[in-house]
């Protein structure tokens, strides 16, 4: 493996590399990348995302290298830049995940109303259905009654029947959903049927 040179003249380096000299920015990538890499991986323990911000740091002394001071000491400037990049992926790692979750949360959330909504109305496709094969008297009863909530009195008020006539239409069209094993009640009482 080739071993960096060590940087005799620092100054000089800078200097160099401040006129745009590939040779010095090459000499100074040479110089600090593994030590680089090795503070950032004890940081982030992603060796993409270490080489990745390696390449990065690297970038930036290059296009900002006019303002390189070089009066004061190189690896100083070099790790302060690796640290504020590793904070900055630290970030948005965080946020990312932050953000996975909420829209994993979401899109749950989603299905959720939509499985839901999908067996509301398959329910109520099957109640509508059921409430066809009673007559018709008896079908506006009992919606009046269960479906819309209105008492006996209220329906026997609306309907010009006797409260009577109207709990036997109730107890009809009950028995003849037990017959069929379907709870209209039960299914309301869950919330299913949104009518």
């Amino acid at each position: 493996m080739n071993t960096p040179r060590p940087l005799t003249d620092e100054r000089e380096l800078l200097l160099r590399l401040r006129q745009g000299d590939h040779r010095a920015f090459n000499r100074l990538y040479d110089a600090f990348k593994d030590k680089l890499f090795g503070n950032l991986y004890q940081m982030l323990r992603d060796r993409d995302t270490v080489e990745e911000l390696v390449q990065d740091l690297f970038m930036n002394v290059w296009n900002n290298r006019e303002h390189i001071d070089p009066d004061r000491p190189i690896k100083a400037y070099l790790f302060r830049i690796a640290a504020n990049l590793a904070r900055n992926a630290m970030k948005r790692a965080y946020h990312d995940r932050r953000m996975r979750a909420a829209l994993v949360a979401s899109a749950g959330e989603t299905y959720t109303h939509v499985e839901e909504d999908l067996v509301r109305e398959e329910n109520t496709a099957l109640l509508y259905r059921l409430l066809d094969q009673l007559p018709p008297q008896r079908r506006r009863v009992y919606v009046l009654c269960k479906l819309d909530g209105k008492t006996y009195k209220e329906v026997s008020a609306e309907l010009g029947i006797s409260e009577v006539t109207v709990n036997d239409h109730i107890k009809k069209a009950n028995a003849h959903f037990r017959k069929l094993h379907f709870d209209p009640l039960l299914a309301l009482a869950l919330g299913v049927l949104l009518l």
